[in-house]
């Protein structure tokens, strides 16, 4: 809804069962996911270059693969076949090799990761594995993560804080902040959490404490320019308002985000709105086409963004760092995140770029840089 697709409901689903037969994967954690952000990554990318009957297309192609024995397929569909799984992401590539465990019914038919790898899918298929991934973790150290954890909310936490911040560290961090600040709102009624609250409605429930309260929504009124609602309420007889953002802001407005230029390979954008959780390159570094530049977080899966070009990393837009401090920063689709330039001086001896102007020597081969 979000983003606008929601009228792409059922095509999703339709690509869903289409996977299923395919890859033949539970839906159950983390497949389940994976699944359905494949069938997700496929129905948009299918709509965004060629409108509904690009996705129409995409389903034909997926229900005769999965009706038609291999032996009879023709020579179009086989090649179109490797069109289904072309915007899959690294989630669903490491499902594929084994990365999350064992795929119960073995490994799908290789035509599946040349669909999902591209022109690098026999060297994908040598490193699939069936060993299981538990057998590399390694124990954490509760201690270690409680004192985090301390150091970050500035008290001691408690048990159930603890064990929720091992699990997900960032949500913790947000849920204690609210909870702080509002109150634990899990003592609402499920349907105030499901349906939410009307104007003029009403509800009464206790506390955890078991004191009991009295909750009355006055008034909501509809979303301003800003995309605002003040939602006016009663607690306990006491008055509150609340801004509260509900829909995106109509308009130009200051708080437009730098959109990259799609034509320019030199200017790297958000692939898709999400949460942009490490940004691996700052200013000044050399970067090689196929390095990774950041990793962005969309619909709780990882995406690594690449270097396009060999080039100098000139500006950073936006960056994070949420193994240090366990925040994401939001970006949105088509945001300019990276700016790179081409290298102005390259060695003589190995020709490779050189990171600065003012380099004595060439840091990758060593040669002393002529002046």
């Amino acid at each position: 809804m979000k983003q606008g697709y929601i009228h792409l409901l059922p095509y999703m689903l339709r690509f869903l069962a289409g996977t299923r037969k395919i890859v033949r994967y539970h839906d159950v954690t983390p497949g389940s996911q994976i699944t359905w952000n494949t069938a997700f990554l496929a129905v948009t990318g299918a709509f965004k270059r060629d409108g509904e009957k690009g996705v129409q297309r995409l389903l034909r192609i997926l229900e005769s693969v999965v009706t038609t024995p291999e032996d009879s397929l023709s020579e179009a569909l086989r090649k179109a076949r490797l069109e289904l799984y072309q915007d899959s992401n690294d989630a669903f590539r490491q499902l594929l090799l084994g990365r999350y465990g064992k795929l119960p019914l073995g490994f799908p038919p290789d035509w599946v990761y040349e669909s999902a790898f591209g022109k690098e899918y026999t060297t994908a298929l040598e490193k699939r594995t069936e060993e299981s991934p538990l057998t590399y973790l390694q124990d954490m150290d509760l201690d270690k993560e409680r004192e985090a954890l301390h150091k970050a909310i500035g008290r001691e936490p408690s048990q159930e804080e603890v064990v929720m911040y091992c699990n997900h560290p960032g949500d913790a961090l947000k849920t204690i902040d609210f909870r702080h600040q509002y109150g634990d709102p899990n003592q609402l009624p499920l349907h105030a959490w499901f349906e939410g609250l009307q104007d003029g409605e009403e509800i009464y429930f206790n506390d955890r404490h078991g004191k009991p309260h009295h909750l009355l929504v006055r008034d909501v009124t509809d979303p301003d320019e800003s995309g605002v609602s003040v939602v006016r309420y009663a607690l306990d007889s006491e008055s509150f308002t609340l801004p509260v953002q509900v829909a995106e802001p109509s308009g130009k407005s200051n708080t437009d985000v730098e959109r990259a230029d799609p034509n320019d390979p030199y200017q790297v954008a958000a692939p898709s709105n999400g949460d942009l959780w490490v940004m691996h390159v700052q200013p000044g570094e050399q970067v090689r086409k196929g390095e990774e530049l950041f990793n962005i977080s969309i619909m709780k899966q990882e995406k690594a963004v690449v270097a396009p070009i060999d080039g100098i990393v000139e500006r950073v837009v936006k960056t994070a760092d949420y193994m240090d401090d366990k925040k994401m920063v939001p970006v949105k689709e088509g945001e300019l995140l990276v700016v790179l330039a081409p290298p102005k001086r390259t060695c003589l001896e190995c020709g490779e770029p050189f990171p600065k102007e003012n380099c004595t020597f060439c840091p990758s081969c060593g040669t002393r840089c002529a002046s």
